[in-house]
């Protein structure tokens, strides 16, 4: 029986392991998607700033 205790506290001990690296990597995947998705937006209004000054050439 204590064989068995000491596997399950050992489990119990990598599972919280891995929920904690599950949690930190959630909320820096978030993070860099919410950046990726701002810079996107910032290339993309530049980008379109530069199509109107060639519609005004014309």
């Amino acid at each position: 029986m204590a064989s068995l205790t000491a596997v399950l506290e050992s489990w119990d001990e990598r599972l919280a392991a891995v929920r904690g690296e599950c949690d930190y990597l959630g909320g820096a995947l978030s993070k860099v998607a919410r950046e990726m998705g701002e810079s996107e937006i910032v290339v993309d209004k530049s980008i379109k700033s530069v199509d109107a000054g060639a519609d005004e050439r014309r």
